[in-house]
């Protein structure tokens, strides 16, 4: 029986982390490529898969791909997007460089608290917006945090409805990748991965949904449900249900 509930050490949101990233390069995992990404030997990859296994995390078979399970995908993808998100406040606000911030985003991401990330992505689409600005303090900072309202002198105000189309979640700004089904209107991207078993992911194949294929979401209904894209030259329409299966990169 797989364990629940258990958290993962940090050497394991590291191999969970590399198999996403695999599947979104070229949609499968090998243990090979694993071993590769990850600088160690295979009996390491072996290991690691086996306990991320017994979570219930992962699915493997010998000489099989690595498989991700939809709680897998699920942590997988988290953790990617707050290594992204760590490195992008690295780069953007403390002009570190692209290699000094991987470096570091690899150690921090392991410990933040998902409060004092969105805290710090809003900083960082904060300095974006404002930083222009001589006059602002850092009550002003504490104001947009509290409130989700610029002060005077900045860009766009994050609610305002007239920039809303345009203008995305602070939180979202590093994201590069995410499920179909969370997706906004004007969004593009390709297709990465479709994830799920049987008959589901068969049907979204067939209907062209296939890794590199690029796409544009039209639409999205009010209530989120259905899903409109354009993909391939025509209109597609997706039930919420069936586009978390899809993995895209933006």
């Amino acid at each position: 029986m797989a364990e629940v509930g258990s958290r993962l050490s940090r050497s394991l949101e590291d191999y969970l982390e590399a198999i996403y990233n695999l599947k979104l390069r070229s949609q499968v995992a090998r243990v090979k490529d694993i071993a590769h990404v990850m600088d160690v030997k295979m009996p390491s990859v072996t290991e690691a898969i086996r306990s991320l296994a017994a979570k219930g995390l992962v699915k493997h078979e010998p000489y099989e791909n690595v498989e991700l399970t939809d709680e897998g995908l699920d942590q997988a993808r988290d953790i990617a997007h707050r290594h992204s998100a760590v490195k992008s406040f690295l780069t953007s606000v403390l002009d570190l460089s692209e290699e000094e911030s991987e470096s570091e985003a690899c150690g921090i991401e392991h410990a933040i608290r998902p409060d004092t990330l969105d805290r710090l992505l809003k900083y960082a689409d904060f300095v974006r917006a404002c930083g222009q600005n001589k006059a602002l303090r850092l009550d002003h900072f504490l104001h947009y945090i509290r409130h989700g309202q610029y002060p005077d002198g900045c860009g766009s105000h994050p609610h305002d409805d007239a920039n809303h189309s345009h203008k995305t979640a602070p939180a979202a700004v590093a994201i590069e990748s995410t499920r179909l089904s969370d997706v906004t209107p004007g969004t593009k991207g390709r297709i990465a991965f479709v994830s799920g078993h049987g008959p589901i992911r068969k049907r979204l194949m067939e209907m062209g949904l296939t890794p590199d294929a690029r796409f544009e979401v039209v639409r999205v209904a009010p209530l989120g449900d259905p899903i409109e894209i354009k993909l391939r030259g025509y209109h597609l329409s997706l039930r919420k249900s069936e586009a978390k299966y899809v993995e895209v990169q933006l």
